[in-house]
């Protein structure tokens, strides 16, 4: 019979999952997010990506994939050997762009996509994925800021 943990012995074992979150901060964000792109990049220029999903993230343009390969080594390289006022702005870049990006996207495309020879957006998943990466970034950024101003 499973034992039964009451009380304040509960959260005294579940109490270090509560700091997981205030763990993610701009290097741990660079890691993932360079591999996360470096990924991306090399499947999609190895013509791997569109074989998973005919999801729009799954589909971008060539360029795209190029893109996202030479981004991603350039963020890994920032996250493994980078100053930190650099991390810190590469942080600062993915949270602005990933945030108006996946906004812009996600809202102006309805209304203005057809007027202006763009396909209607049908597939939110590249928008949806863009903001994902901004509003990690500003978790990122603020965990930063927080143990900042605690030390």
């Amino acid at each position: 019979m499973p034992e039964v943990v009451r009380g304040a012995e509960h959260i005294a074992r579940y109490k270090h999952f509560s700091k997981l979150g205030s763990r993610w901060t701009v290097v741990p964000l660079l890691f993932c997010g360079g591999a996360v792109l470096v990924t991306l990049g090399l499947a999609g220029v190895l013509g791997l990506l569109g074989s998973l999903s005919r999801a729009s993230v799954f589909n971008p343009p060539q360029w795209v994939n190029w893109l996202h390969l030479s981004f991603g080594t350039f963020v890994l390289t920032v996250a493994s050997i980078g100053n930190r006022k650099l991390q810190l702005s590469l942080a600062m870049l993915a949270a602005v762009a990933g945030t108006i990006l996946g906004l812009v996207d996600l809202l102006a495309r309805p209304a203005a996509g057809p007027q202006n020879g763009m396909p209607a957006l049908d597939d939110p998943s590249d928008p949806l994925t863009h903001l994902a990466v901004g509003l990690l970034a500003i978790w990122a950024l603020h965990n930063c800021r927080r143990k900042r101003s605690t030390a």
